[in-house]
């Protein structure tokens, strides 16, 4: 299977010849997945690079009694909420989308109520480079696409989150000025970014 991804920050909205594009099924809509753990068919990403070791144990601080969390990459992976089928019964290349018919949202999640966790978005922003906020929508409306399905092919319109796992780690700032760590590590689900992709099969499904 091909797939075309693009993270929907730079997706445009489908252009005024959406008139002459192919008609295409819809499948029904997903169930959006509640769990943060990604399936056995999950599509992964390459983890983030780290800009900064701040807050590692065993490394210097400033300031003792001073407290942050340090947080190590796990898994960066595609949670799909939603899908539609889609056909191109002719012999050019037509763009395809798709509306949003229902509202999706994937909220920052922590495996245990730990003191700082407001701050754990912006310290995994400073960290890896990215933002990370509370809570990622896809509202309804909202178009997928447009993406480009070759003549004579069909394939799937994919949308949901990437998510990042991590491991956080609270970190105090000793007398001797060294971060140690304080509490035991927990898991971190991260929304990073609304995503979409168009999922094209391999073999042509029809003959013009």
């Amino acid at each position: 299977m091909t797939v075309l991804r693009a993270g929907v920050r730079v997706v445009t909205a489908l252009a005024a010849a959406t008139t002459c594009m192919v008609p295409f099924a819809t499948s029904p809509a997903q169930a959006a997945d509640t769990s943060v753990t990604p399936g056995e068919d999950a599509i992964h990403f390459e983890l983030p690079q780290r800009w900064n070791d701040d807050y590692k144990p065993g490394t210097a601080c400033s300031t003792p009694g001073d407290t942050g969390a340090y947080v190590t990459a796990r898994d960066r992976w595609f949670k799909q909420t939603d899908a539609a089928s889609v056909a191109n019964h002719d012999s050019v290349d037509m763009p395809v989308t798709q509306t949003v018919t229902q509202t999706r949202e994937q909220t920052f999640k922590v495996s245990a109520k730990v003191k700082g966790e407001g701050e754990l978005a912006k310290i995994m922003t400073n960290t890896f480079g990215f933002t990370y906020v509370h809570e990622v929508h896809w509202k309804l409306n909202q178009k997928v696409g447009p993406y480009t399905l070759p003549a004579g092919q069909q394939g799937r319109l994919a949308w949901g989150f990437i998510i990042l796992e991590a491991e956080g780690q609270n970190v105090r700032c000793t007398p001797d000025l060294v971060w140690k760590q304080s509490g035991k590590p927990y898991h971190i689900s991260a929304p990073e970014t609304k995503y979409a992709e168009l999922q094209i099969d391999q073999a042509p499904h029809y003959n013009n």
